[in-house]
């Protein structure tokens, strides 16, 4: 597996990668929650959504609502992919800017679709924004991440703690330290935009564009990985 150890990576520049990973992955506890508040079916989970479907399904209910959220996520996840330029450092690259750049005005708008009883168009652009999001962070700092669901983030957990000694002992270690501050951020996130949402109804998403745009404003501090290997 190829990866850049955290040890080999200025402290000062990881700090600003991790940070900006767990305002994603707060992100994606608040999106998911913000949506299943509002609509009733998650913007950033496909397990999720395929089980809601199968219920919805089973008892008549809202089918196509949890199908869309998925067609969604999974093509903008596949399109972030594609415009990724740096896949083990995507803080700083271009292609993490325009994803943030894409992702930051489909969220602003979602509200507005919604406040317009357009529930279809509010899932499509959320969902999108997510699934962006989804596809754009993979690693941070040679970590495997997931910014919009944890389980495959815990599973990871778990491995690390089951299965503790490994050649790359230091970079286990890492990844143990940070893997709980990643739940801790989603599960703050969640808890955030539930909060809102319930408060403020479909106006508390716009709580995400203002993470967002910390995210973006750290990214630009972060040298673009593919000018560092250009020097």
């Amino acid at each position: 597996m190829v990866g850049t150890s955290v040890d080999k990576i200025p402290v000062r520049m990881s700090v600003r990668d991790l940070t900006g990973a767990l305002l994603l992955v707060a992100v994606g506890g608040y999106g998911d929650a913000a949506s299943f508040v509002l609509v009733g079916c998650f913007t950033g989970h496909t397990t999720g959504n395929s089980v809601l479907a199968a219920i919805a399904a089973a008892t008549g209910g809202r089918v196509w609502e949890p199908v869309l959220a998925v067609v969604c996520f999974l093509c903008a996840t596949a399109l972030a992919q594609r415009l990724r330029t740096s896949p083990e450092q995507p803080f700083g690259s271009r292609g993490f800017h325009y994803v943030l750049g894409a992702e930051i005005p489909l969220v602003f708008v979602s509200p507005f679709m919604l406040m317009a009883h357009h529930r279809y168009s509010f899932i499509a652009c959320m969902s999108v924004a997510l699934g962006l999001q989804n596809g754009a962070v993979s690693r941070t700092d040679g970590i495997n991440l997931h910014t919009t669901y944890l389980t495959g983030t815990v599973t990871r957990l778990l491995g690390l703690l089951v299965e503790p000694g490994s050649p790359k002992a230091s970079m286990n270690r890492s990844e143990t330290r940070f893997i709980p501050l990643a739940w801790c951020a989603f599960i703050a996130g969640a808890l955030c935009g539930g909060v809102t949402v319930s408060h403020a109804g479909p106006r508390g998403v716009w709580g995400m564009p203002l993470l967002l745009a910390a995210v973006l404003a750290i990214s630009s501090l972060v040298p673009d990985a593919q000018e560092q290997r250009s020097l």
